[in-house]
């Protein structure tokens, strides 16, 4: 008894295209016309009320560091009196953000607007 060629039942289907880190993080993007003085654009832009900025209030927010670097905060913490881990986290963070040229420069407007947006930790409370 001949049978014929196995079929081959995934050869017409083809891998899923993964999106990129900056879409998964900002969404798809569209790309910009080549000339921005291509036409005018039709109709009125609509005033979209930007949403509120940061306020200064603490958000939770999670990272690692390595466990010696821990037990030395929780060191901190125990003999230093009023040493407050959150509070030296920010100093610390904020002092080296002064140092990176990339962190003073402001998102463009409809990134931020997006991320103020969908972003639990930046929505108003």
């Amino acid at each position: 008894m001949s049978t014929g060629p196995k079929k081959r039942f995934g050869s017409t289907l083809t891998q899923p295209v993964a999106p990129t880190p900056d879409e998964l993080m900002f969404g798809a993007v569209s790309p910009l016309p080549a000339h921005p003085a291509a036409g005018p654009v039709s109709g009125p832009l609509a005033e979209v009320p930007a949403p509120a900025g940061p306020t200064g209030r603490w958000v939770p927010f999670g990272s690692y560091v390595r466990d010696q670097t821990y037990l030395q905060l929780k060191q901190a913490e125990y003999w230093e009196p009023g040493f407050e881990i959150r509070q030296f986290l920010e100093d610390t963070l904020q002092a080296a953000l002064a140092q990176l040229p990339a962190a003073q420069r402001t998102l463009p407007q409809p990134v931020l607007e997006k991320l103020l947006k969908t972003n639990r930790k930046l929505q108003p409370q």
